[in-house]
């Protein structure tokens, strides 16, 4: 590999590591932790001494190669007949590697206008950038004019770093990068926590010494997660194109929401066909009944009680209430069963940040949940334990062919996602006749 290669690779071993250790700190950080998360652990730390023994052989490689190219600028200049420098010159302003944060993110944009600019020069036979590659499109995979080309990876992954941060449901969800098409995975099929159920049939006993148990075997369920493709479409008119610096900003906003919307949506409705499994949608989802005579489209204190009964203690440490926004206002004015307004007023407040709180934990209103009164307009959900897989960051491609004579250049984004509930279904507790779910939702009223 090549210098830039080398850096590269030890760009993305260090942003690795930092993944992982931030996962890491998480599991670490849990006074209670699952079997599979004490495995998921266990994982991550053999990971990281893989990559931190990888990184100790770039770093070798790269101070290697830096000390020869250091000696071959010393030499005089050559010139190489029929070398073309130009591929490898890199969208945008070339920084200097003290670079800042902000600094780096305003070249991003300003390479992605390039990159736009010589999109447009191409097809209209005003000149080719080298630097283009072509992305195909039926037969003809080789044509920017019929496939249209590819954007650089580079701007890509920024797409989708951006939506994961911002994301309300996206941030919070497990997600997890894969290199195959689909993920296999073995989990334990737990729908009771009776004795002679948990665990998926394992039981336990009091023996008196001497004395074996009686055998018993666990219940398991395989899984299986293949991945989707989510997909949008933009234009640009030549005017906007024509000014580099604007068009980064806006083609990068207009593909975060459009792809994080689709997602977030699925995750929230989707039906698992050609889609993820959402959790309006999953087996495991507990629905909690509307009140005796209670008045149609109201949400009241009650309600919120019963649906934070139905939660697993182990899940309300990381559950959040998702909303739609005709709610606020009777949240707002939300009274508790209790005599005093005072205990009302710790279950229902705002938090020193300005978040709605509700027992303590946030109060989120999405775009994603149902109109006021029906199925899904309020539900309480753990979504960390809502399993998302993803392969590689989002594809774009670029023509001006597409909408010519409108004058504008076409822009596609496109990417591999799948993603389901962890949980097969409710559970029955030990002690007790209602279900318990990380995913709980308050029935149409």
């Amino acid at each position: 590999m090549n210098i830039k290669q080398l850096k590269q690779a030890a760009a993305d071993n260090a942003a690795a590591q930092a993944r992982l250790k931030a996962e890491g700190r998480k599991l670490l950080a849990l006074a209670d932790p699952t079997d599979e998360q004490t495995a998921r652990l266990s994982a991550i730390n053999a990971e990281l001494d893989t990559l931190t023994a990888s990184a100790a052989d770039v770093a070798a490689k790269l101070a290697q190669a830096e000390r020869f190219a250091e000696d071959e600028r010393a030499e005089p200049a050559r010139i190489v007949v029929g070398e073309d420098r130009a591929a490898a010159k890199p969208w945008g302003p070339v920084l200097h590697r003290d670079a800042t944060d902000a600094m780096k993110a305003e070249a991003q944009i300003s390479g992605f206008g390039e990159f736009a600019m010589a999109v447009r020069s191409a097809s209209s036979g005003m000149g080719y950038d080298p630097r283009l590659q072509a992305a195909g499109s039926g037969m003809n995979s080789a044509n920017g004019a019929d496939g249209g080309f590819a954007i650089p990876p580079e701007f890509a992954a920024g797409i989708e770093r951006e939506m994961y941060a911002t994301g309300d449901i996206l941030s919070r969800v497990d997600a997890r990068s894969i290199s195959g098409d689909r993920i296999v995975y073995t989990a334990i099929d737990e729908t009771s926590r009776v004795t002679g159920s948990r665990q998926g049939g394992v039981t336990g006993y009091w023996v008196d010494q001497g004395t074996a148990p009686s055998a018993s075997q666990t219940k398991l369920a395989r899984i299986e997660l293949t991945l989707r493709k989510v997909a949008a479409l933009g234009y640009m008119t030549d005017e906007l194109v024509a000014d580099a610096a604007a068009l980064g900003g806006e083609l990068q906003a207009m593909f975060v929401e459009e792809l994080q919307f689709q997602t977030e949506d699925a995750i929230f409705r989707g039906s698992g066909a050609g889609q993820p499994l959402g959790f309006m949608a999953a087996p495991c989802l507990v629905t909690q009944a509307a009140e005796g005579a209670q008045t149609a489209d109201t949400i009241n204190g009650t309600n919120l009680v019963k649906m934070w009964a139905r939660m697993p203690a182990r899940s309300k440490r990381n559950a959040v209430w998702l909303c739609n926004v005709d709610c606020g206002p009777q949240l707002n004015a939300l009274t508790f069963p209790s005599p005093s307004t005072e205990v009302g007023a710790r279950f229902i407040n705002y938090g020193p940040d300005g978040v709605l709180n509700a027992f303590g934990r946030p109060v989120i209103e999405i775009e994603y949940s149902a109109t006021i009164g029906d199925l899904g307009d309020i539900v309480l959900v753990d979504l960390s334990r809502y399993r998302l897989i993803r392969k590689g960051g989002v594809e774009q491609a670029s023509s001006m062919h597409v909408r010519f004579t409108q004058g504008e250049q076409t822009f596609r984004a496109s990417y591999r996602v799948d993603g389901q509930p962890v949980p097969r279904s409710a559970v029955t507790p030990y002690k007790g006749a209602n279900t318990l779910s990380p995913f709980v939702a308050l029935a149409a009223r």
